[in-house]
């Protein structure tokens, strides 16, 4: 049971007793105590718990940078989802690729952090955006956790699942790999939009999609984001190690 249930509980039967008390001897001071008592278990009893304060700043935070990124993304009529990118020598903690169309090609070796849009290209379809700090401080909660690099998807599962739980983010991260593709399950906390997720995800399921690159070092394409009654499930394929598209 929460405290504030506990103290309110607690206040409200003290005021109670305290005006049946001033009834009984006619006190009035008793009475306006037991009043005061009673309003104040009232007051406690609809104040919010931390928890629900630290969630709706959250969802706060996370409704601005989502309506900054889909207006950025609008604005540059960017139609490809998000590829994930592993680490590499060009970007050594990897990064989020945002191809200007759906049928793509990327060049890790056009990549670097001081990429933003990348328009300096052969063709259109090597163009996009790169962004590089998104979900990057999760994934490093990870693995402080974890107390080593994520090297394998069971890492990231049980690391990413513990860190999202603690900071009350989400309630659980579930991931399977299989022939076809990979499978990921997220029970956000927090409001989240599957389909603004496909191409500006929130620092969330960014982090837990870096995670996924690095664990397998393989860059991971997106192909769906959709809501279930279990959570957010997630749809994504390995595209091949960065050797493989320089």
């Amino acid at each position: 049971m929460e405290l504030k249930y506990i103290v309110s509980a607690a206040l409200g039967i003290s005021g109670g007793v305290m005006v049946l008390r001033g009834f009984l001897a006619a006190n009035q001071s008793y009475i306006n105590l037991g009043i005061a008592g009673m309003f104040l278990g009232a007051v406690v009893l609809t104040l919010k718990s931390s928890k629900y304060v630290k969630k709706d700043a959250a969802d706060m935070l996370l409704k601005s940078h989502k309506g900054f990124f889909k207006d950025l993304l609008s604005n540059l009529k960017l139609e490809g989802n998000a590829v994930y990118l592993p680490p590499y020598e060009n970007l050594p903690k990897g990064g989020i690729f945002v191809p200007l169309h759906e049928e793509f090609d990327i060049d890790p070796a056009r990549l670097d952090e001081n990429t933003f849009f990348l328009t300096d290209t052969p063709d259109e379809k090597s163009m996009g955006l790169l962004i590089t700090s998104l979900g990057k401080g999760l994934l490093e909660k990870y693995e402080e956790h974890l107390e080593a690099p994520i090297s394998s998807v069971p890492e990231l599962e049980s690391s990413a699942g513990s860190v999202l739980r603690v900071l009350g983010l989400a309630k659980r991260v579930h991931i399977e790999e299989n022939e076809s593709g990979i499978r990921v399950v997220l029970t956000p906390e927090v409001s989240c939009n599957p389909e603004e997720c496909e191409k500006a995800p929130c620092p969330i399921c960014a982090s837990v999609l870096l995670g996924l690159a690095k664990a397998t070092d393989n860059l991971i394409g997106v192909e769906s984001f959709e809501k279930k009654d279990y959570g957010i499930e997630i749809k994504v394929k390995k595209l091949g190690g960065v050797r493989e598209w320089m």
